[in-house]
């Protein structure tokens, strides 16, 4: 105990002062902290946004408190936490997002998963594989605000701030076509294809196209849309022929278009215009149809070689087609009739302009009342054989300028057309009613008369007196022949003989003519001897011009001296 107390002694000891000196500097250092804390936490509360909840089908590679939301590659956000929605059919996301882009959040605003893709038209996200999946964000355009999304499971090809427009196209099956397949204008891609659905009551395949801006503009009402996946093939007299629109378009499919010079409507196409799209581009450069209207036709003739499908032209142009043929039974009169049910295509009539709105209820009252004064006018439907080979018949439509007055009946289940007989019809009533004539004609009577003609001609030609008199006929021609001969020889001489007296008929007349002149000079028109010599000039010069006259006349009528002068 005695060491030990001695060590304690050696210890020094501490002094206490006596009076306190204040603050100290070291409490600055935990002050500081706490100053710098307070700040930063109210900097990261003072940029916090809305908190909004994303829902998605999995939550496959995201990370609570690590993946981050982004648009355009800038950090707006992170996921706080995930978890399952009530039913566990998905999962839902709460994510922090920045105050500067609570103004961009609407019911248009698009969440997706960005993450390693490899499809037909390439390859994207693939940043992520070193960086991890982070969500995008697409604002979208107006809308009122929201704060509760559901994520895209694709990313969409199309965003909100992309120029361009949009169109829809109805094809009757989708083929190799997919999301992103390219749209070609003249083998250059100017879009893409935006999505695809099934509309199962129109029995066709909607898609939705974009193209880009400025290229949108080169799409008018009268644009052709066809398919060009895959690769076409033709063999014709010129040799096999291979239509190929690019590698891509044969992998992953794709729509080409083009605007044909026609006399349609060629104004630039609205936003979100429907277009038919064509298996090929053969088949784009047809007529366009969007709408058929059914109506019934009844014939009385053979409808042998009309079947369905059958082209309705008018006047050589298709305008529709044969969809039914059957018989119907009269109620009133209980006979049986031939009904084909045809559906007429107004894009494809030529009465008149119908305006390519999307209403096809006005469409459709414009085309029936156009066709209505067309068939008061005379228009009306037949068979008329359209192959001659095959014997396959068409549906006619064309003006019968002697059809009686008729009109459309509404009284049915569809419109009833009016019909004439065929052509190959009335050919063959006119033969039966030309054969039933025949028929009715006294043949025998006739027949026998006819033998007894024939058998008066055949005397009348034998008969010794008609060869005798042919004889004398022909020695009567001989003897006027030898006669006109006579005269012709005579007549040459005489000819010469009245020119040359019409020459000197016309010297004389000069002659006198001058010698008048003379003595008008040399003699007084007033003496008796003056007088006297221009009567007798007078009567001179008028004897001549008979003379003159005469000659003339002979000149043109030389058959005088034989024949004398004709009153």
């Amino acid at each position: 105990m005695t060491e030990r107390n001695s060590k304690f002694e050696e210890l020094p000891e501490a002094l206490v002062a006596a009076d306190h000196p204040g603050f100290s500097f070291i409490w600055l250092v935990p002050l500081v902290a706490l100053i710098i804390g307070v700040v930063l936490i109210y900097k990261e509360y003072s940029n916090l946004g809305p908190t909004v909840q994303i829902s998605f089908q999995s939550a496959e590679g995201i990370v609570p408190n690590k993946t981050e939301i982004k648009y355009r590659d800038v950090v707006i956000g992170k996921v706080k936490t995930v978890q399952f929605s009530p039913d566990l059919s998905h999962v839902v996301m709460e994510a922090q997002l920045n105050k500067d882009v609570e103004a961009l959040l609407s019911q248009n605003t698009r969440f997706w998963v960005v993450r390693p893709r490899i499809g037909a038209t390439g390859a994207s996200g693939i940043s992520t594989l070193f960086s991890g999946v982070y969500i995008a964000m697409d604002p979208g355009n107006g809308g009122d605000h929201a704060e509760s999304f559901v994520g895209l499971e694709e990313p969409p090809k199309i965003l909100s701030d992309a120029k361009g427009s949009s169109f829809r196209l109805r094809a009757d099956s989708l083929g190799s076509i997919s999301i992103g397949s390219p749209v070609y204008h003249r083998q250059i891609q100017v879009g893409e294809v935006t999505g695809y659905r099934l509309v199962p009551d129109h029995g066709h395949v909607a898609l939705d196209v974009f193209i880009n801006a400025p290229n949108d503009k080169l799409v008018r009402r009268n644009t052709r849309f066809w398919n060009v996946s895959g690769m076409g093939m033709e063999v014709s007299g010129s040799g096999l022929k291979i239509e190929l629109e690019s590698l891509l378009a044969l992998l992953a499919g794709g729509v080409a278009f083009d605007t044909p010079l026609t006399l349609g409507d060629d104004q630039a196409a609205a936003e979100g215009a429907v277009f038919q799209l064509y298996a090929s581009r053969t088949e784009s450069q047809k007529k366009t149809v969007q709408l058929s209207l059914p109506y019934v036709l009844y014939f009385d003739d053979s409808v042998r070689g009309l079947s369905v499908g059958a082209v309705v032209e008018f006047r050589g142009i298709p305008v529709g087609k044969v969809l039914d043929i059957s018989l119907e039974k009269n109620a009133t009169d209980g006979l049986v009739y031939i009904a084909v049910l045809v559906g007429l295509e107004p894009e494809l009539i030529p009465f008149g302009h119908l305006d390519s709105a999307p209403d096809p209820e006005a469409r459709k009252d414009f085309f029936q009342d156009t066709l209505e004064k067309m068939v008061d006018k005379g228009l009306r439907a037949r068979l008329m054989m359209g192959n001659l080979l095959s014997g396959q018949l068409i549906v006619d439509m064309d003006f019968d300028p002697e059809a009686e007055r008729a009109s459309i009946d509404y009284s049915g289940k569809y419109p009833v057309l009016p019909t004439t007989p065929g052509s190959l019809s009335s050919i063959t009533n006119s033969l039966v009613t030309i054969l039933g004539k025949l028929k009715r004609l006294p043949l025998d009577e006739m027949g026998e008369h006819l033998l007894n003609v024939s058998k008066g001609l055949d005397t009348l030609v034998n008969d010794d007196a008609l060869h005798a008199s042919l004889q004398n006929l022909s020695l009567l021609l001989q003897r006027a022949d030898g006669i006109l001969s006579v005269v012709e020889n005579k007549a040459s001489p005489l000819m010469n003989e009245i020119t040359s007296l019409s020459t000197d008929a016309r010297k004389m007349v000069q002659q006198a003519e001058q010698t008048l002149e003379e003595l008008a000079k040399t003699s007084s028109g007033h003496g008796s001897m003056g007088t006297e010599l221009i009567n007798t000039m007078r009567e001179l010069a008028g004897a001549a011009r008979a003379i003159k006259g005469v000659a003339d006349y002979l000149e043109r009528h030389p058959e005088a001296l034989l024949q004398g002068k004709t009153r």
